[in-house]
């Protein structure tokens, strides 16, 4: 049994968080919207919606952008940005935008090198958050962290919501095959990975806690994180270090790039600086 199995098995319902205004999932997104001025809508699938920032454009999407209104369009894969002012009516091509009538005007430009490196997709923002199994009664146990992405450089923390004085906790950190790699019984609700443990780039690890009252009640709870792989991590510390540097349009991809590899403006983790073991 995978890592991912063993999750579906012990039923965890997945919290999901997004950037503000993210959009329905589309079919085939190509764009994301990084700036939005005025007037405009986009029409694709049988809706019209006004865009906000961060959210996908699917290929093929048509956008009225009125007099005095602009939006910006950036597309990861082809390596552009596109700026469409009104009025006019364009087309959110595969790798382009088609202008289809008004006098409005669609300028392009190339990503940045440094933002390309990011390899963003163009199919929104929204991650996975943080899990929670039910135990006995009313019991719950919430896995603070980590989800998502872990910087190479930082130790690995786990950390859970305490369930009382009198509670001990047996933590687990399973691989993508099942297997458990480290086990350990603790009655602190945080838990620092030893620094001996090698722990593949971009592999999934799953890890559960296992909680046990004083009365023989019991709760559970678990998440999932993968550490980046080298390249990976140096493009998105280049492009955070760059970003007072970039205009609007590449502060917003810098941030969406952080949030689809798993990060919160908060950091990694929800956990204490400090572990306590």
């Amino acid at each position: 049994m995978t890592a991912r199995q063993a999750m579906a098995s012990m039923a965890i319902a997945w919290a999901h968080l997004g950037l503000v205004g993210a959009a329905p999932a589309c079919a085939h997104p190509v764009a994301i919207v990084t700036e939005v001025d005025g007037s405009v809508r986009v029409a694709a699938g049988g809706r019209s919606s006004r865009p906000e920032v961060a959210d996908p454009v699917e290929q093929d999407a048509t956008l009225f952008v009125e007099r005095d209104a602009r939006i910006v369009l950036a597309y990861p894969r082809a390596g552009s940005v596109w700026e469409l002012r009104g009025p006019g009516r364009f087309a959110a091509r595969g790798d382009a935008v088609e202008a289809l009538g008004g006098s409005g005007s669609a300028a392009r430009r190339d990503l940045a090198p440094a933002l390309r490196a990011l390899q963003i997709r163009p199919d929104g923002t929204t991650i996975q958050g943080s899990a929670a199994m039910r135990g006995a009664g009313s019991l719950q146990l919430q896995a603070a962290g980590p989800t998502g992405s872990q910087w190479m450089r930082d130790p690995v923390r786990l950390c859970w919501r305490v369930l009382g004085a009198q509670w001990s906790y047996r933590v687990r950190l399973i691989d993508d095959d099942g297997a458990v790699l480290f086990e350990v019984r603790t009655r602190d609700s945080t838990f620092e990975l030893p620094a001996t443990l090698a722990l593949r780039p971009d592999a999934p690890y799953l890890w559960h806690v296992l909680a046990t009252g004083p009365h023989g009640e019991s709760a559970e709870a678990a998440g999932e994180f993968h550490r980046l792989d080298a390249d990976r991590e140096q493009a998105l510390l280049r492009a955070q270090s760059g970003m007072a540097g970039l205009d609007a349009t590449g502060r917003v991809l810098v941030r969406i790039a952080l949030r689809q590899q798993g990060f919160t403006p908060e950091g990694p983790s929800a956990c204490p600086l400090a572990a306590a073991q």
